[in-house]
């Protein structure tokens, strides 16, 4: 057996210089922080023979920041004095061994030489020998890697240092007497424990030396050279398909063509010959209409002389009719009383006109007095209101539209001339007054919104000039004084203590509230220049002599005075509004107002000077004292303005009705000549009913028997003529239609019927070959012309279908050329014309596919098959049988191992069966006929069995063409390939349990319903026993002669003392060497039962080891 004997650690975080000597079982302890994974992670690079960081501390931090270069350097903590960075050292981990079968030691270590610019270099080293006493180190400094190489070669026979960590790893492994690389892999998998969560991944992970995977690629070239011969096989497959439906699709395509070819043939013959019968007909016409016009040119001869007898005889009777005295009375007489009539006529309309336009001219004036009256009465209207009204009275005469006005004497005429005079002149004036009005509400406006505006800025609204008065006076006495004067309105520093009152204290001081005050020092010369600038701002203005008025009145103002309802801070206004004020008693009731010599109420009633008088509303409502005074005088302003507009308002459409005057129709020259011409006019109308009446009897008295008689035949003959005349005139008419009929079907009709036949017979010439027209299209038309009876019907039944039979050819067509497009685009390159009218190319390539081309492909796929599934025979599934049958011998052979080491009262065996989830692949690769006979994978029973299972596998782990997957499909190929190459895949692990009864559990069931400690017994028990089997303890021959070690970090942890006690006494059973490291509360229950206790203790930044004895721990 091979122990380690001691640890070596030079410059390795905080151990400076530390020789730890070790036993069988050796409890490596301290407190949280003090170092134990510190000595762990050392022996750990020394064992493993690797310098890689996520090794570190891995059992007590899954997620541990310890680095390599932390450790050496001593800085992980940025505190720290001694820190090594910066600087050039040497550090050692070695680890000596002893063989006490053969009575020899040997050391296996490693050196890093670290240098100040952050660089490093590490050499793995191994040499038959005991740990030098100088521990590596030559005048106080640990040697650096060419020292070493010099120290070994000098006292050292056997020592190799190596380049490598992989030659180390070999070598160290021989000197350990076990050649078998597992046996790191448990030993970082004992030192990073973490608890049991997955039993499958744990004891596949920890248990089973894992045999390495069928190397596939070259049965994945095999399958890809089969599937691409099987794709390329399908591509021509699919370009046969293709060009299958292309000759389908032609053939579709000259059915259509010889369909529509026959529909239109029949379409144009059957055209052919309706237009030809339109030409028999129209011909058969224009002989119709030459014979109708020959028939009717006679007709008009025999009217033309019927008419010529009748004019001569009614000619004959004029002339004696006109030549009778009675006749040229009767004439006369009519002649005049027609003149009559058109004078009374020409009378009686400049009558109506004018009537019409006074009527219109009434109506005018009515609506415009009307509106006028409406009006509400104010006394600038009121004359218009009168005026109006005499209108109304004066035009109702006028409103009729009779001409019988005229009739009246002249003084209704005059009077409406005097009342539209009257009311013109009223609107005229009230205009002018309104006009006025509306521009001083205007200005009032502008004035108000200004003001407003600026008490918006707080700027008082104070009469005009005040404000220039007082800079004025201030700009004058600054100058006169030398010094800033303040000058103060009263209203700006006074304030109301009772808002009830204002209005009595506005109305009462009045324009006193606008007075100046001036510091009495400067009054003298305040008055001065008053006086000599009072010209340029009027009269209306005060300036307060405060100094004279203290002087001369007393000012203590009554409690029950108007003064009390002032305040002020200013003093100067104080003193004056106690003298205003002081004697003005306020009264609650007008009734106590003569009780006092002066008084006032709340609501401006004053009595003074034995006087009662109100003080005006507007004086009281004028607000400027106080900060209220600004927003009340807004309200005012506001108020103010929305009455100017309201009156603005009211007077606009008045301003307008009164602008809507027009020039009057009745005006004196109207009265005194047009009036008066028509009065004559109506007279004159009436005078000529008299002589038309006398007219009328004369006509009565003529005798005119014998010449109505006359007048009668005259007549008579008249209405035979105009009878004969339109008879005529309807021949005539007929004649020029007979001649423009004959002229169209001359020149138009025919020539245009003859041209239409000749293009079809033309078209026909041109689209249809003799041959086809006498064998095929004239018998199908003389069979459609039989069955339909007419050409017309043959016509319009193809006429309708042929729009059908062109949509069925261009759709065939497209189709075609479509499906060629495809082809060409699809199984390029390609170069067969996609439009040509003839399928030749495509049924070549057709012929050279279904002869040639898929019969080659089909032999390819078949030997492509042959090599892959050869190779998935021997090269896939026989390594996966013999990867199960390896792992299934492990499993035996541990279960041998666990049966001799029993735990306690309970005894452990792995199970391993086969999974359920790929039970159907575990069957085909266990299946015992896949290794026998000379058939094996292609034994038609397998085949039968299998063959969809391997197709399915094939398609897992490869495809046709790697380089067309995308990056999603190449990870899913990869974790397919992972899954099923792994053995594991097809087998489900599990750890029996059998108590001292012989009941039996499985870890899977239980795993979540247990214990810390009862989940880490089964991980002891089986890495213990893999460690047995993997240093062969029971072999007693030199190959059992092997390291027995097995490092545990943060061991035990969840353990209750029994089952530490079991724990250890398996190991010592199994004759293996452990270093358990533990937190110090595992103190009491392991120190007792091991052989060496190491205590790892840390001050500050220095780390020892120091024994620790079952003494020191009471």
């Amino acid at each position: 057996m091979k122990k380690l004997k001691k640890i070596l650690l030079i410059n390795w975080l905080y151990f400076s210089k530390e020789i730890i000597e070790v036993g069988d079982v050796n409890f490596l302890t301290g407190k949280n922080g003090a170092g134990k994974s510190t000595v762990i992670d050392a022996l750990q690079i020394v064992l493993l023979g690797e310098t890689n960081a996520r090794n570190f501390n891995q059992a007590a931090n899954e997620k541990s920041q310890r680095t390599l270069d932390g450790y050496l350097r001593a800085d992980m903590d940025e505190n720290n004095p001694y820190s090594r960075r910066g600087k050039d050292f040497s550090s050692y981990i070695a680890c000596e061994f002893l063989d006490e079968i053969e009575g020899t030691s040997f050391v296996t270590g490693v050196v890093f030489d670290c240098r100040s610019d952050g660089s490093k270099q590490e050499r793995f080293f191994i040499y038959v020998g005991t740990l030098p006493e100088n521990c590596f180190v030559d005048n106080g400094e640990a040697m650096e890697i060419p020292a070493l190489r010099r120290f070994l070669k000098q006292h050292y026979a056997k020592a190799e240092i190596y380049d490598t960590q992989k030659e180390y790893r070999r070598n160290m492994l021989s000197r350990w007497n076990v050649h078998n690389e597992q046996v790191l892999r448990m030993m970082k998998k004992a030192v990073s424990f973490r608890p049991i969560v997955d039993i499958q991944k744990f004891i596949t992970e920890n248990i089973c030396d894992i045999p390495e995977k069928p190397d596939i690629e070259a049965m994945q070239q095999n399958i890809r050279d089969y599937k691409r011969h099987e794709m390329l096989a399908q591509r021509q497959e699919e370009k046969l398909s293709a060009l299958q439906e292309i000759g389908k699709l032609y053939r579709e395509m000259n059915q259509a063509i010889d369909r529509w070819r026959v529909q239109s043939f029949l379409v144009l013959w059957s055209h052919k010959e309706l237009v030809q019968a339109q030409i028999d007909r129209r011909e058969l016409e224009k002989q119709d209409c030459a014979a109708d016009l020959v028939s009717t040119e006679k007709a008009i001869e025999t009217l033309t002389t019927q008419i010529e007898q009748k004019e001569s005889r009614r000619r004959e009777l004029d002339l004696v009719c006109a030549q009778s005295s009675v006749f040229q009375e009767e004439e006369r007489l009519r002649n005049q009383k027609q003149m009559l009539l058109d004078e009374q006529k020409k009378l009686m309309q400049d009558l109506q006109a004018l009537t019409v336009e006074i009527k219109r001219d009434a109506l005018w004036w009515n609506e415009l007095c009307r509106a006028v009256l409406e009006w509400n009465s104010e006394e600038v209207l009121g004359p218009v209101q009168d005026a109006a009204e005499e209108v109304l009275k004066t035009y109702r005469l006028f409103t009729s539209g009779n001409y019988e006005i005229f009739s009246h004497s002249l003084t209704p005429f005059e009077e409406v001339q005097q009342a539209v005079a009257a009311l013109s002149n009223a609107i005229r004036n009230a205009r002018y007054k309104v006009q006025d009005h509306i521009a001083e509400l205007r200005t009032w406006k502008d004035e108000k919104n200004s003001a407003l505006a600026n008490l918006r800025k707080n700027i008082k609204d104070y009469p005009r000039g005040l404000l220039q008065f007082k800079e004025r006076l201030a700009n004058e006495l600054e100058k006169q004084a030398g010094c800033a004067v303040r000058i103060d309105i009263l209203a700006d520093v006074l304030e109301l203590a009772d808002e009830r009152w204002r209005g009595a204290v506005e109305g009462y001081l009045n324009a006193q509230k606008f007075y100046l005050l001036v510091d009495p020092a400067y009054y003298q010369d305040a008055l001065s220049i008053f006086d000599r600038i009072k010209n340029e701002f009027g009269s209306s203005f005060g300036l307060v002599d405060i100094g004279k008025l203290r002087e001369r009145e007393k000012m203590s103002p009554w409690d029950d005075s108007l003064a009390k309802k002032v305040e002020t801070e200013n003093m100067l206004a104080r003193s004056y509004i106690d003298y205003l004020l002081g004697r003005v008693v306020c009264c609650n009731t007008a009734a106590q107002l003569r009780k006092h010599r002066t008084a006032i109420t709340a609501d401006g009633m004053l009595y003074q000077g034995y006087v009662a008088r109100v003080i005006r509303r507007e004086l009281m409502d004028d607000a400027f004292i106080g900060r209220r005074a600004v927003s009340l005088r807004i309200s005012r302003l506001q108020e103010e303005l929305a009455q100017i507009e309201a009156e603005l308002r009211h007077w606009a459409p008045i301003l307008q009705l009164l602008s809507k005057q027009k020039e009057p129709l009745f005006t004196q020259y109207f009265v005194q000549s047009t009036v008066v011409e028509k009065q004559n006019a109506y007279l004159r109308g009436i005078e000529i009913n008299g002589e038309i009446s006398s007219i009328d009897e004369q006509l009565s008295k003529l005798d005119l028997l014998w010449l109505d008689e006359q007048r009668k035949t005259i007549a008579l003959l008249g209405d035979e003529i105009v009878v004969l005349n339109k008879d005529k005139e309807t021949k005539v008419l007929q004649i020029g239609q007979y001649k423009e009929r004959i002229r169209q079907l001359d020149f138009e009709v025919l020539p245009d019927h003859y041209q239409q036949l000749t293009g079809i017979e033309d078209r026909l010439q041109d689209e249809f070959p003799v041959a086809y027209q006498q064998n095929t299209g004239i018998p199908r038309y003389q069979q459609e012309l039989s069955r339909l009876k007419r050409a017309d019907v043959v016509h319009k039944n193809f006429s309708n279908r042929l729009e059908q039979s062109v949509n069925e050819r261009e759709t065939t067509r497209r189709k075609l050329f479509t499906a060629r497009k495809e082809y060409t685009d699809r199984f390029k390159p390609c170069s067969f014309r996609v439009e040509s009218m003839d399928n030749d190319e495509y049924e070549a390539e057709q012929r050279l596919l279904e002869e040639s081309e898929l019969p080659k492909y089909r032999e390819k796929i078949k030997a492509a098959r042959e090599s892959a599934m050869e190779q998935f025979q021997n090269d896939f599934l026989a390594k996966l049988k013999s990867s199960i049958d390896q792992v299934q011998d492990q499993v035996r052979s541990l279960n041998r191992a666990l049966r001799q080491a029993q735990f306690g009262t309970d005894s452990y065996q792995f199970r391993v069966e086969r999974n359920p989830d790929y039970a159907e692949y575990y069957d085909m690769i266990m299946a015992p006929e896949l290794m026998e006979g000379d058939m094996g994978l292609f034994a038609l029973p397998f085949q039968d069995k299998y063959g969809h299972l391997i197709e399915k596998l094939f398609s897992q782990i490869t495809m046709a063409d790697d380089t067309q997957l995308n990056a999603r499909k190449q990870s899913e190929l990869q974790e397919n390939i992972q899954r099923y190459t792994d053995f594991r895949t097809y087998l489900k692990f599990d750890l029996e349990t059998t108590d001292q009864n012989g009941s039996k559990q499985l870890l899977s069931q239980t795993l979540n319903t247990k214990s810390g400690g009862e989940t880490q017994t089964p991980f002891y028990i089986a890495v213990l026993a893999s460690f047995a089997q993997l240093y062969r303890v029971n072999d007693t021959s030199s190959f059992g002669n092997t390291v027995r070690l097995a490092v545990f970090d943060e061991a035990f942890n969840k353990m209750d003392s029994d089952r530490i006690i079991e724990s250890v006494r398996l190991l010592r059973k199994m004759g293996l060497q452990a270093i358990i490291c533990t937190p110090p509360d595992k103190v009491s229950d392991i120190m007792p039962i091991a052989d060496r206790t190491l205590l790892v203790d840390k001050n500050k930044y220095k780390m020892h080891i120091l024994p620790f004895g079952k003494e020191m721990a009471q």
